[in-house]
């Protein structure tokens, strides 16, 4: 039995006939009996009472038709459901995007795109550079945007931008746009935690000098950017962070840039998504509508 016989069978008691059902159904008599007469060895009994002017259920057929009535109802609403469950999916792209970008940027990409796809729900999950790689991983995010290389042959990765990191410290700060390395190492620093992608690039950057994060002057560590900026502000120390992430404060002069002599820290931003998993007609739209150079979609 499946939800046509059901469907064929209402048809039948409906108009009292088979041969009106076939007609209304765009079937032929024959086929409609036969999935009646189906129906009935398969229950082992009569559900119809044939006669000359039409047809007439059985009282085992009106049991049959109660029933019929109400699990063709069940698979209608059910259907409705998952209709409008698989379009709210298909219409909501879940991001994960690293701090930087995360807070910076993207919020402005999201508003822009909107404006373009008003039906689009975009949902912006944002941490670290580790924990958004798990993220996508483990599928609780459609895509991230991470700074920094992803090293991982299951990512596909697609170039957003490029940026580089610079040291911040606040505007009474005596060096005027360049600091020395050894002048880099003494200076009291607030770090980004451990698995951002700011404390990863700075770290290879370092190593390339023989020098380690551990030789750092690190007087606190913050996970949050806003956080360092505002101590960094109130003089308590200096911070690497992507320009990105400080080119108001710059323009304002809340707080002054200086790039560390022979140590340039140069960084990209991809997007990045598992190999083997499709996506969505929207979440491809807003993937080039963040890649499309043309779009200058990054705020």
């Amino acid at each position: 039995m499946d939800s046509n016989q059901l469907k064929i069978f209402c048809m039948v008691t409906r108009l009292q006939s088979f041969s009106k059902a076939a007609k209304k159904l765009h079937m032929s008599q024959p086929a409609v009996s036969t999935h009646v007469k189906n129906l009935e060895e398969y229950y082992q009994g009569q559900l119809f009472d044939r006669t000359p002017q039409g047809v007439t259920l059985t009282k085992a057929g009106e049991v049959f038709h109660t029933y019929a009535l109400r699990l063709l109802e069940v698979q209608d609403e059910m259907e409705q459901q998952l209709e409008t469950v698989f379009k709210h999916e298909n219409n909501q792209i879940v991001i994960g995007a690293s701090t930087t970008i995360g807070n910076v940027s993207l919020p402005c990409s999201i508003y822009l795109f909107k404006e373009q796809y008003p039906e689009v729900e975009l949902c912006l999950n944002i941490a670290n550079a580790e924990e958004v790689l798990n993220m996508v991983m483990a599928e609780e995010v459609d895509i991230g945007v991470v700074e920094g290389d992803t090293e991982s042959s299951s990512l596909k990765s697609l170039h957003v931008t490029s940026d580089e990191l610079v040291l911040i410290v606040p505007p009474q700060h005596p060096a005027e746009g360049v600091i020395t390395v050894q002048d880099f190492l003494k200076h009291p620093l607030i770090m980004r935690e451990a698995g951002s992608g700011t404390r990863k690039i700075l770290a290879t950057a370092l190593a390339r000098h023989g020098y380690s994060v551990n030789q750092l002057n690190v007087i606190t560590e913050m996970k949050n950017t806003y956080a360092i900026k505002s101590a960094v502000e109130a003089g308590l120390g200096g911070s690497v962070m992507p320009l990105l992430a400080v080119r108001k404060e710059a323009y304002t002069g809340t707080l002054k840039v200086l790039r560390i002599i022979d140590m340039d820290m140069p960084l990209i931003f991809n997007i990045v998504y598992p190999n083997n998993r499709p996506l969505t007609t929207k979440t491809k739209l807003f993937i080039n509508f963040l890649t499309d150079p043309e779009e200058n979609c990054l705020c």
